[in-house]
């Protein structure tokens, strides 16, 4: 059966252990929340499309296609009260929210003084019903007919939702007509009327925390209408379909909706952001209800399902910081490893770690431990893969895949690669699952790689070519023979011994005007072949 309207039933201050479920039938079940196990009320001729839950547990409101309003006692799961008048099916009940209420009798209570039940019915009215108080009840042996306190035509069209305030000033009907009705709950009289969606409305609820009211709507949003003014202060969008059901949760500062989409969103209202979507639901959520402590979730829908969520915000934070503390404690203990060479143990916190950037760095120390000794660094290796277990193979290969896909890092991420391929037998490897994919994720980087290196080779050919095209270089003997022919065909000149005002050119004397005898004797002086261009030089 569809699951149309469900509510928790309150239990005085404990944690809730019952639901009310109304289905598409005529009788309303009490779920055991524990085992599911459940009990029947019947009294209804036809479906019971909605019902509402008294504040403090005792009392049930349900309405139905057969015209009438029922209330029951959940102690003894009999039916206390009928109210008939409407023409039209119900599809819409709320009891006052009140608690104390409940207590008042006699004629404080038929004046309106007490509870009372609102109902809201396809013929477009909204009325109210008195209710005679918790003693009238207990004394009642026979089902007491309920007379209309008041009545009004509410809406143009169908009305889907009525809902009242918490402290039962104000009654809130939504329509099909795309509005939002509030009502004054002593007389019926018109409030106010909010508009703004731009589809039928689904829901409505009010918030126990703050002035203000939350709505649902066939246009996929939930808006926040504030009290003060009537004006919309938050829309809420996400929805796919339908949003049909809007709670508050978390001291009002959270919301959650529920759609025809089947899916369930939380909101905060600070930021205007859906923080989590659950999908526990394949087709509408049609009911939806939270436990008075905030810490249960119930909801179902068309697709049969009764599904309850429990809060675990506080274990997630708590496993989190645990998480969060043994990792600082592994990092340390990693630190320590590496500073004392025992690469061993490092490599196994690091993939317990599941860091790919750490397992690098203990591969890339302790090759490179081994290369300051003269080695390859493969050897070492191959002894290391052949104590890893096929998981702990499978795992580095994994991140050897991520490796090889920068150049920096594929020398050692091919390294790890052939000390595994030597080291491992080829059936094993192909015979577990996984790795020949992992292996085929890697051969086209290395086949990158490698032409890479050809290229490279081959380009280093480019200096061979240009050196033996500029000649062959000369050694040291070449040079001293060639410095040595220059030195005889070079002529020097040195300063006489008497100043005669005369120098030597070449064969010829030529007279000078300068009597001063330069009486340094080492300064040499090289007249013959220059690259200047003038040949009046002397």
């Amino acid at each position: 059966d569809d699951i149309l309207d469900l509510n928790i039933l309150p239990n005085e201050g404990k944690e809730s252990t019952h639901a009310a479920v109304a289905t598409n039938s005529s009788k309303v079940r009490l779920f055991e929340l524990g085992t599911f196990s459940c009990d029947i009320l019947e009294g209804h001729s036809a479906t019971v499309l909605c019902l509402d839950v008294s504040p403090c547990g005792r009392y049930i409101a349900t309405c139905g296609k057969d015209k009438t309003v029922r209330l029951w006692l959940t102690s003894s799961r009999k039916c206390l009260a009928v109210a008939t008048g409407h023409t039209e099916a119900i599809g819409a009940v709320a009891l006052s929210r009140k608690a104390g209420r409940y207590e008042v009798t006699g004629k404080a209570a038929v004046n309106g003084g007490g509870s009372f039940v609102v109902s809201a019915s396809k013929d477009r009215t909204l009325k109210r019903w008195n209710l005679s108080g918790a003693p009238v009840f207990g004394e009642a042996t026979t089902e007491i007919d309920l007379k209309t306190f008041c009545s009004t035509r509410a809406h143009e069209k169908d009305i889907n939702i009525v809902s009242v305030a918490p402290n039962d000033s104000l009654i809130a009907t939504g329509s099909q007509d795309k509005t939002v009705k509030l009502w004054n709950a002593t007389d019926l009289a018109l409030r106010a009327t909010l508009k703004g969606h731009r589809r039928g409305v689904w829901d409505c609820q009010f918030s126990s925390f703050d002035r203000i009211v939350a709505t649902a709507s066939g246009d996929r949003t939930v808006k926040l209408w504030s009290l003060s003014d009537y004006s919309c202060v938050r829309t809420f969008q996400g929805h796919v379909a339908s949003a049909l059901r809007v709670r508050f949760l978390s001291g009002g500062l959270q919301l959650v909706s529920a759609g025809a989409d089947g899916l369930i969103k939380l909101w905060t209202i600070r930021t205007n952001e859906c923080e989590s979507t659950f999908d526990g639901h394949q087709d509408k959520v049609w009911a939806l209800d939270m436990s008075a402590d905030g810490k249960k979730l119930i909801s179902g829908g068309a697709d049969s399902k009764l599904l309850v969520w429990e809060d675990t915000t506080k274990q997630e934070e708590d496993s989190k910081r645990a998480t969060e503390e043994h990792n600082i404690l592994m990092e340390q203990r990693l630190a320590n490893c590496l500073r004392h060479n025992e690469f061993e143990k490092a490599l196994g916190l690091a993939l317990e770690l599941e860091k790919p950037r750490e397992v690098l760095k203990v591969l890339t120390s302790l090759v490179e431990s081994e290369v300051q000794k003269g080695k390859t660094g493969l050897a070492i290796l191959q002894q290391h893969v052949k104590t890893w277990p096929i998981e702990k193979v499978q795992q580095i290969l994994t991140y050897c895949r991520d490796w090889n896909t920068r150049a920096r890092n594929s020398h050692l991420a091919m390294l790890v690669v052939q000390a595994i391929i030597t080291s491992i037998p080829s059936n094993t490897l192909s015979c577990t699952d996984g790795l020949p994919q992992i292996l085929a994720g890697i051969t086209p980087y290395a086949e990158r790689h490698f032409d890479r290196l050809d290229r490279m080779y081959a380009n280093a050919f480019l200096l061979d070519f240009t050196l033996f095209s500029m000649g062959s270089l000369e050694d040291e003997s070449t040079a001293q023979e060639d410095f040595a022919i220059w030195e005889l065909q070079s002529r020097y000149v040195l300063p006489p011994k008497a100043a005669d005002c005369r120098i030597q050119v070449g064969g010829s004397i030529v007279h000078g005007l300068s009597t001063e005898v330069n009486e340094n004797e080492e300064d040499i002086v090289s007249i013959g072949n220059s690259d200047s261009s003038d040949d009046d030089s002397t």
